[in-house]
C-alpha cells in the first residue's frame, strides 16, 4: 500500500478514536458548576416539569421535578427561571443537573409574602440543542381551601346555566313543532357559543397564548377554569340539538332572515381574515382569541333584546319559559361570586376584568334576567293573555312564540 494511503487510514482511525472518546464524556467546569460531563442528547429528548403542590400557601415551599424520558450515560444541566421570583424563588439558584444514569432531579421552590401566579421556563445549557420543554403554572393564594371553592362555584354556575337550556328542547319536543322559534336566535347562539368555546380552550390548553396573557399580566390569573369550556361546550351541543329540531319539526316554512345570513357570513369572514393577520405576526394570539370573546359579547348583547320588546309590545310574557331566565340568573350570579373570591385569593383584581368575556357574559345575562323576571312577576303579571294562558296552557304553547 502506498504511503499517502496508510496516512489516510491512519487519520480516518484517529478521527473514529476521537468521536468514541469525545462520547464518553469529558468532565468541565460551566456556568460555576464543577465536575459536570457534558451530556450527549438528542431532539427526540422530551423533558418535562411536575410539582406536588401547584398552588402554595405565603411562605411554603416545595420542588418541582424534572423528567426526561430517556437515562443519559452524561449530566445534564438545565436552567430553571421564575417569572415572578418576588413571588415563588429558587433558594438553590437556576442551574439544575441532572446527573448521568437518571432521570428525575428535583429543584426546591420557596414561596414569599407575596400571592399571585407564576410560571417557570426551563431551558437546556448542556449540550446546546434546542428542545421545547413545556412552561410549569404555579400559584401562590391566601387560601387553598377557598380555591376549592371556587372549582365547586364553578360547577354550580355550569349546572345552572347548562340546564336552562332544556326546558326549550322538551317544549319543542312536546309539540313536535318549532313554530315561533326564532332561528334567528338559534343561529347567533351557535355563533356565539363556538366563539366561546374555541375562547376557553385557548385560555385553558395553548401555552403560545396563557403565556401572552402572563406576559400582559404578570401578576394575574386566568380567570377561565375547566367548568366554563364545559359549560360553553355543552351549550354548544345543545344549541345543535336544538338546529335538528328545526329540521326534524314542523317549522311553517321559516327560515333565517337575510340579516341574519349576513350578520353570520361577516363573522366568519372576519375571523379567518383576522386569523391570517395572526398567523403574519401582525397581531398576537391572545389578540386574535379575544376577538372571538368580543364576538360572543356582541351575540348576547342583542340576542334577547327582541323577547323584551315582544313582551313589551303584548304586555305579556306568556311566550317565554321564566324558569329558563331564573336558573340563568342564578348562574350568573354564582359566575360574578367566583370572579370575586378569585380575585381575593390571588390579589389580582386588576384583572378582575381580565377576562371580560366571562365577566360581560355574567353581567349581561343578569340584566336581561332582570327585564324578563320584572316583566313576569311585576309588569305583566295580571295581563288578561297571562290569565287566558293559566287556562289553557297547551293551546297558548302552541299558538304563540316561545321566544321572537
Amino acid at each position: 500500500m502506498a504511503v499517502p494511503g496508510r496516512i489516510v487510514i491512519l487519520l480516518l482511525c484517529l478521527v473514529k478514536v476521537s468521536r468514541c472518546y469525545s462520547s464518553s464524556g469529558s468532565t468541565v467546569t460551566v456556568d460555576g458548576i464543577p465536575g459536570v460531563t457534558l451530556a450527549t442528547v438528542d431532539n427526540d429528548t422530551t423533558v418535562t416539569l411536575s410539582t406536588p403542590h401547584k398552588k402554595l400557601l405565603r411562605n411554603e415551599t416545595s420542588v418541582i421535578t424534572i423528567t426526561v424520558n430517556t437515562t443519559s450515560n452524561t449530566d445534564i444541566i438545565f436552567n430553571v427561571t421564575s417569572s415572578q421570583p418576588d413571588i415563588i424563588n429558587l433558594p438553590g439558584g437556576s442551574k439544575v443537573v441532572l446527573k448521568a444514569g437518571e432521570n428525575t432531579t428535583n429543584v426546591s421552590i420557596a414561596a414569599g409574602n407575596h400571592v399571585g401566579t407564576v410560571y417557570f421556563t426551563t431551558n437546556l445549557i448542556s449540550p446546546n440543542i434546542s428542545l421545547s420543554i413545556p412552561d410549569l403554572n404555579m400559584a401562590v393564594v391566601h387560601s387553598k381551601t377557598l380555591a376549592l371553592v371556587n372549582v365547586v362555584l364553578g360547577w354550580l354556575c355550569f349546572t345552572a346555566w347548562s340546564v336552562s337550556f332544556y326546558p326549550q328542547v322538551y317544549k319543542n319536543w312536546k309539540r313536535k313543532s318549532v313554530i315561533g322559534l326564532s332561528f334567528d336566535f338559534l343561529g347567533y347562539n351557535m355563533l356565539g357559543w363556538i366563539c366561546y368555546s374555541m375562547f376557553n380552550m385557548a385560555l385553558l390548553w395553548y401555552p403560545d397564548v396563557r403565556r401572552e396573557y402572563y406576559d400582559k399580566y404578570p401578576h394575574g390569573v386566568i380567570n377561565v377554569q375547566i367548568s366554563d369550556f364545559c359549560f360553553s361546550f355543552h351549550a354548544f351541543l345543545i344549541t345543535g340539538v336544538t338546529i335538528l329540531q328545526c329540521l326534524v319539526y314542523e317549522r311553517g316554512g321559516q327560515t333565517p332572515s337575510a340579516l341574519c345570513r349576513t350578520l353570520l357570513a361577516i363573522f366568519v369572514c372576519a375571523m379567518v381574515i383576522m386569523l391570517i393577520v395572526a398567523v403574519s405576526g401582525c397581531i398576537t394570539w391572545l389578540q386574535y382569541v379575544s376577538i372571538f370573546s368580543y364576538v360572543k359579547l356582541a351575540v348576547t348583547l342583542f340576542k334577547y333584546s327582541p323577547q323584551v320588546y315582544v313582551n313589551f309590545k303584548k304586555k305579556s310574557t306568556e311566550a317565554v319559559s321564566i324558569y329558563q331566565f331564573l336558573l340563568d340568573l342564578t348562574g350568573g350570579a354564582i359566575s360574578l361570586l367566583q370572579m370575586s373570591l378569585i380575585a381575593y385569593n390571588y390579589d389580582d383584581w386588576k384583572t378582575f376584568l381580565g377576562d371580560f368575556t366571562k365577566f360581560g357574559l355574567a353581567t349581561l345575562s343578569i340584566l336581561y334576567d332582570l327585564i324578563f323576571i320584572v316583566q313576569h312577576y311585576v309588569l305583566y303579571r295580571h295581563s288578561p293573555r297571562s290569565q287566558a294562558l293559566n287556562r289553557d296552557v297547551n293551546t297558548a304553547e302552541d299558538s304563540e312564540p316561545l321566544i321572537s
